[in-house]
């Protein structure tokens, strides 16, 4: 059920990403990153190996709808679930303030992470005009949507946990 559940949800989430939220102008032309939120959302609820494990179907499927270089999102959303995950066990649940920091700290350092790999594969960016016009407004609007996609995972948590205890 749970597998399920996240499919249709990294399907979905690639979805409003590359449609409706490309056609939302918001200043500076970003776009949310929705894997993102979703791949650090689930591991702050679910734990190191369930983040990294989500992290890496839901990177690796983005790679493959997006194009480009693969493996660049596989790694940076596979760390970024593993990295939230192993927070796991030292945050409150309920509190939507976790999320918006853990939000907005991983897409400044797996944004990061995403413009190095690209360095390496021969990109030519300048790393700190993207931080100051790109990384740092999306790491913003990233951690406006944490709370509404958190909150959506919680309730996923409870719908899983009511069936398998009416079973």
């Amino acid at each position: 059920m749970r597998i399920l559940l996240l499919s249709v949800g990294a399907i979905l989430g690639v979805a409003l990403q590359a449609t409706w939220l490309a056609g939302v102008n918001l200043p500076g032309r970003i776009i949310p990153d929705l894997i993102l939120i979703m791949v650090i959302s689930y591991g702050l609820l679910r734990g190191p190996d369930e983040g990294l494990f989500f992290g890496l179907a839901a990177g690796l499927f983005l790679d493959l709808v997006a194009g480009g270089a693969i493996g660049v999102q596989t790694l940076s959303k596979t760390i970024a679930g593993f990295s939230a995950g192993l927070l796991e066990k030292t945050i409150f649940k309920d509190n939507l303030l976790v999320p918006v920091i853990a939000v907005f700290v991983g897409t400044l350092l797996f944004e990061s992470l995403n413009v190095l790999m690209y360095l390496s594969f021969g990109g030519n960016y300048n790393y700190w005009l993207l931080l100051i016009s790109a990384i740092i407004p999306l790491a913003f609007y990233n951690a406006v949507l944490a709370p509404l996609v958190y909150r959506l995972f919680l309730k996923m948590e409870s719908f899983i946990a009511e069936r398998s205890d009416n079973l």
